[in-house]
Parts: C-alpha cells; sequence; structure tokens
C-alpha cells in the first residue's frame, strides 16, 4: 500500500512540475503562440485583426496560454493513469488499454493537423467570402478569432475521438462482425451528420468531406477484416 501511495505521490508531483514547466513555456513563447494560432495557416498577407479593449490582448495571452497547457497536461495525466493501472490489468485489458491510449492519441494529433491545416482556413476563407462587397470592410476582433479557431478544434477533437473508439471497435471484425453489418448505414448517417457539423453550410464540402470519411471507414474495416482472417489462417497452420 505504502509502494503505491509513493507512486501517486511522484507521479502527482511530476504533474505539477509539467503544468508549471508548460506554463512558463508558454508564456515565454506567447508571441509565437498567438503567431500559430492568428496567422499561420490563414496565408493572407493582408489580414490583420484589431482589439478593442486595452485589456484584451492580455486577456487573449492568458486563454491561449490555458488552452495549450489544458491539452499538454490532460495528455500526460491520462499518461500516468494508463501507467498506474497498467501492472494490475490482464494481459487482454493492457492490450485494450494501450490501443485506446495509442489511437486517442494518433487521433488527437490528427485532428490538431486536420482543423488547422484544412477546416479552420477553409471555413475562414467560406465566410470571409460573404464580406468581400463593395461597400462592406471587415476587421476581425483577435478574440472572436481565438473564439472560431477552438470552436472548430473541439468540435473536430471530439469527432476524431468518436473516429479512434470506432476504429478500435473495427479491429476486433470478428466478434463485432454482425453488429457492423446490422449498423453500417447508420454509421453512414453518423458520418453525413459529423460532415454536415465541421463543414461549411454549402452541399460540395459536405459530400466530400463524407466520401472521404466512409472511403476511411471501409479502408479500416477491410485492413481489420484482412489481419483477422490472416490471423484465423495462421493459427489454423499451427
Amino acid at each position: 500500500m505504502v509502494k503505491y501511495l509513493i507512486e501517486i505521490q511522484n507521479k502527482f508531483i511530476l504533474l505539477i512540475f509539467t503544468l508549471s514547466s508548460t506554463l512558463i513555456v508558454c508564456y515565454l513563447y506567447k508571441d509565437v503562440l498567438l503567431f500559430l494560432i492568428t496567422q499561420m495557416h490563414l496565408n493572407d498577407e493582408n489580414l490583420y485583426f484589431i482589439f478593442t479593449d486595452v485589456t484584451e490582448l492580455f486577456t487573449l495571452y492568458f486563454h491561449i496560454i490555458i488552452f495549450i497547457l489544458m491539452q499538454i497536461v490532460l495528455w500526460y495525466l491520462s499518461f500516468h493513469v494508463f501507467t498506474f493501472l497498467s501492472p494490475a490489468l490482464y494481459l487482454r485489458e493492457f492490450k485494450l488499454a494501450k490501443s485506446i491510449f495509442f489511437n486517442t492519441t494518433c487521433f488527437w494529433f490528427l485532428s490538431i493537423s486536420l482543423s488547422s491545416y484544412i477546416l479552420i482556413p477553409f471555413g475562414w476563407n467560406f465566410f470571409l467570402s460573404f464580406q468581400i462587397q463593395e461597400g462592406f470592410y471587415f476587421e476581425a476582433r483577435v478574440n472572436n478569432f481565438f473564439k472560431f479557431y477552438t470552436d472548430i478544434y473541439y468540435i473536430t477533437l471530439t469527432y476524431c475521438q468518436s473516429l479512434a473508439f470506432l476504429f478500435i471497435f473495427l479491429r476486433d471484425v470478428g466478434k463485432n462482425h454482425f453488429h457492423i453489418n446490422k449498423y453500417r448505414k447508420f454509421h453512414y448517417y453518423l458520418f453525413l451528420i459529423f460532415s454536415t457539423i465541421i463543414t461549411p453550410p454549402d452541399l460540395i464540402s459536405q459530400v466530400v468531406v463524407t466520401i472521404l470519411i466512409c472511403i476511411i471507414y471501409e479502408i479500416i474495416l477491410l485492413t481489420a477484416l484482412f489481419n483477422f482472417l490472416l490471423n484465423g489462417s495462421k493459427m489454423a497452420t499451427n
């Protein structure tokens, strides 16, 4: 019992150290973080932001630091929970927990790339296209853009994590074969809803994203089925 309490204490100290060091690094590079969020992925030399309150820029820096800090600390916390619980798990439970942690981490990085390089620039340009009219001039507040950024990021993160658990479910295609066939059309319907939420309100974007997700879904399913048949043939030969 004392051994586990000491381990919890050590992990808590490491977590506090991670939180403190990340906070310091984010504060020292707050201007770089502001550039990465507001300017890097939009590719518009004429773009600029305004602020209408003397404390607005300070508040924005604070929100950006907290935003980055929460992403890193939550991942580090989940890593410590996994390493703490893994010795007490059976082999099958350990493989499942390892698969969940690995896949959710990979899909987390996918959500960052997808939101930063595709969805946010495309969505920004789509909505901005309605403002380019004679007599209308658009000046974006930096706080509003940060809210736009975080909203799209959290939506993308939520659905990417849902895809991660779907991927874990599809990997065991042998046991879940009946449920996959039964709810396959329902999965396509969920993909359509997902595409409608994360894309701008035009039909072409929704159709393209839906088709891409369905293709990824079928590739994952075929890969899982191939691995299941390959493992079954190996077991039969042995």
